[in-house]
């Protein structure tokens, strides 16, 4: 998004005084060395940091430090190339020829080759290996089929005609095509190496090989810190002044702070109360986030919350403006679509979609109540209701928020809270072991797709079970068919979101987060971008000062 280069810290600056020779009398000047290294602070532990598999934002900060791609963001949150040197389009926009640069290497001195690429790619869409988000390579000459088992992977509309050559052969022209590419999840893997490990690989830091600017060290899947070095085999390694990294799981935001200002942490995140306290403090920063964080119902044939109207009730029945300015306080704004503002804007007409596709199922007490007794009439009596959200102190707080609403402005509905660990909640919402959660989605990159995939027939994100053939059908049209009519696709994604929010009620948008860290000042060019990260330390550094004496 953009680099902060006045705020910013560290902790430990451990200096050596370089002292001139020459007489007491003669000034000379003396050069503080800092220690490149700092400490940070992380909410959660790492899940997986097997590229095709990872699914979180926070571990995707992990990853975008150790692992690059073809392309990666600038300081801007544009694409440009990465591993790749170079890139031929085709002129019907279907056909992406990359050359490799010919001096990358993964951490261990081998060469990275095309054959990477192609390697990790096919990993994620083959249904043997399959990851979450294999989705993202459906734009892929019959990448689709392959992830539902019509074809076989070697179909698939990739070419490496040589090992510096990488061919993508798209369906059809696919506008934000880089910006995808740039994330980890689409990073190379070494064939030899993860088959040579199977099971164990990426299951501790010794069992990767590292392609970013950075290697990891001293992590395991149970750790709650581990440490960030540089990677001395990374092409662009002069970019990269940080030494060393360590991260630490911190769950407790007061606890941070205070290590923060007993200067033993160099970044700690805020939130709420935090926010308001600490927001005038050197080093203070806050980003918006293009996210959008949501009550998702497990839809369960047979079960109370296959109910649309006890859905609709539960949407309408929550303040969420309340929300934004008494609980959370921190810059995040509540939400009343399931897109949330910055990630797309119509390039004819400069109009976000968000403020395109307006508003749905705003906070209305008297048409909640309308629907709860509807539902009670077709239900009978609703049984007490589980809330699933993570154990950090915000989303409990949010949590205890959407109980007391429900439960004041709904009457005799119950709701109990369920908090649980990040990792072992996602863990639950795959299995389906929930009634309502309280989840997000930040962008990973600026398709609008992103998001609506999230609800299709068929994704593997689509936990609750939400089934609408005309809504899926509409944003596969947008994505695909239409794909080259910008105004069609908003018409199209527009329609869908009114299915999925106002008619069907399949998810409830709360609020469009932000982000909020104290840094120290010393620690410069910290990078904020819009999708991958929360933030990025490649070229980042600790300052040091200087000074005359006698």
């Amino acid at each position: 998004m953009k680099k902060i280069g006045k705020l910013l810290g560290v902790f430990t600056l451990a200096t050596l005084i370089l002292v001139g020779c020459g007489k007491a009398e003669k000034k000379s000047e003396k050069q503080t060395e800092v220690e490149q290294k700092i400490t940070v602070s992380s909410p959660t532990p790492l899940s997986t940091l097997d590229t095709t598999q990872t699914m979180d934002k926070n571990t995707f900060t992990i990853v975008q430090h150790l692992f690059e791609g073809l392309y990666r963001f600038d300081d801007e949150s544009q694409p440009i190339p990465a591993l790749a040197e170079k890139l031929e389009v085709s002129k019907d926009g279907k056909d992406y020829t990359f050359t490799l640069r010919k001096d990358i290497q993964w951490s261990d001195g081998s060469v990275i080759t095309s054959k990477d690429f192609a390697f990790a790619w096919k990993r994620l869409v083959n249904p043997e290996t399959q990851g979450p988000n294999a989705y993202l390579l459906d734009s892929v000459k019959n990448s689709l089929e392959i992830r539902q088992g019509k074809l076989s992977i070697d179909k698939i509309g990739l070419e490496t005609p040589n090992d510096t050559t990488f061919i993508v052969h798209l369906n059809q022209a696919q506008p934000s095509f880089l910006s995808v590419i740039s994330i980890g999840w689409l990073a190379p893997q070494k064939e030899e190496y993860v088959t040579k490990l199977g099971k164990e690989y990426a299951k501790s830091s010794e069992n990767i090989l590292y392609s970013g600017p950075f290697t990891l060290k001293d992590w395991t899947q149970d750790s709650d810190t581990w440490t960030l070095v540089k990677n001395e085999h990374y092409y662009d390694k002069n970019a990269v002044k940080l030494k060393e990294i360590k991260w630490n799981t911190i769950k407790d935001e007061h606890t941070g702070i205070d290590l923060f200002t007993t200067k033993k942490l160099d970044l700690a995140k805020v939130s709420g109360q935090y926010v308001e306290q600490y927001k005038l403090t050197d080093g203070f920063t806050s980003q918006q986030d293009v996210s959008d964080v949501f009550i998702d119902f497990n839809k369960k044939e047979g079960t109370p919350l296959a109910n649309v109207h006890l859905r609709k009730a539960i949407a309408l029945a929550i303040n969420k403006t309340t929300l934004e300015t008494t609980i959370l306080n921190d810059g995040s704004k509540a939400l009343n679509g399931f897109i949330p503002q910055y990630l797309y804007q119509n390039p004819e007409t400069k109009e976000d979609f968000r403020k395109y596709s307006g508003e749905y199922m705003k906070y209305d007490l008297e048409e909640a109540q309308k629907e709860w007794k509807t539902a009670q009439k077709e239900l009978g009596n609703v049984p007490a209701l589980s809330l699933l959200v993570y154990d950090d102190e915000n989303a409990k707080k949010v949590g205890e928020f959407v109980q007391a609403q429900l439960q004041e402005n709904l009457e005799g509905l119950k709701i109990e809270i369920q908090a649980q660990p990040k990792n072992n909640a996602l863990q639950a919402r795959k299995e389906k072991k929930y009634e309502l959660s309280i989840s997000g989605w930040i962008a990973g990159s600026s398709d609008l797709d992103s998001y609506f995939n999230l609800y299709k027939t068929g994704s593997a994100y689509n936990y609750g079970g939400y089934a609408s053939a005309k809504y899926t059908q509409l944003t596969e049209d947008a994505r695909v068919k239409d794909a080259n009519d910008i105004n069609k696709v908003f018409e199209e994604y527009k329609e869908a979101e009114e299915i999925l929010l106002a008619q069907d009620t399949a998810v409830v948008p709360l609020y469009q987060s932000a982000s909020n860290y104290l840094i120290r000042p010393e620690v410069k060019n910290v990078v904020f971008h819009l999708y991958g990260d929360y933030y990025n330390f490649r070229t980042a550094y600790v300052k040091g000062d200087s000074k005359n004496s006698d």
